[in-house]
C-alpha cells in the first residue's frame, strides 16, 4: 500500500516538478511558482484561486501550468483548513465564535439571508487574517527551501 502511495506521488508531482526544470524553467520560478501556487491554494475563499493562481503567474511570469498544479494538489488542504482559519482568525482578533455548522448556516440563510451574509463576511475576513499570519509566512520559508533543493538539483549555485 505504502508502495502504490509512494508511486503515486512520484507519478502525480515529482515527475512533472522534474519535468519543468528539465524544460528549462529556472529553479528560481518553479519554487516561486510552487510556493505561490500552495500559498493561494489556501486562500480561505473557496472558487477563486485558480483565478488569482492565474493572475499571480502573468504578473510575476511564472510558469502556469507549475502553479495550478499545486493550487490542485492543496485544494483538498483549503477546505481541510479553512475552519481552522477561520476559528485562528476569530481568536487573534478577539471576536466572540460564529456559529460554524454547516445546519446552523442554512437555518440562518432560510431565515433571514441578510444576516447569514453578514456573518460569513466577517467569518471570511476573520479567515484571511490567519492566512495571512501563518500561510502566508510558510510560504516563503518554503520558497527558500525549494529554491535551494532546486538550484542543487540543476547544479547551479545561483539563477538570479
Amino acid at each position: 500500500m505504502a508502495n502504490k502511495f509512494r508511486k503515486k506521488i512520484e507519478e502525480k508531482i515529482l515527475k512533472p516538478i522534474i519535468g519543468f526544470l528539465k524544460q528549462g524553467m529556472t529553479p528560481t520560478k518553479l519554487a516561486l511558482s510552487i510556493s505561490l501556487g500552495f500559498c493561494f491554494g489556501l486562500f480561505p475563499i473557496v472558487g477563486i484561486t485558480t483565478l488569482l493562481c492565474l493572475i499571480i503567474a502573468f504578473v510575476f511570469k511564472l510558469n502556469l501550468a507549475a502553479i495550478q498544479l499545486i493550487n490542485y494538489l492543496v485544494y483538498p488542504f483549503q477546505l481541510v483548513v479553512l475552519i481552522p482559519l477561520i476559528h485562528l482568525g476569530s481568536n487573534m482578533l478577539g471576536v466572540n465564535p460564529i456559529p460554524y455548522s454547516i445546519q446552523e448556516v442554512m437555518d440562518l440563510i432560510s431565515e433571514d439571508w441578510l444576516k447569514a451574509v453578514e456573518m460569513l463576511w466577517m467569518a471570511t475576513l476573520m479567515g484571511m487574517f490567519a492566512w495571512l499570519v501563518t500561510i502566508v509566512p510558510a510560504s516563503f520559508i518554503g520558497y527558500f527551501i525549494l529554491r535551494s533543493i532546486f538550484l542543487k538539483m540543476a547544479g547551479k549555485p545561483s539563477d538570479d
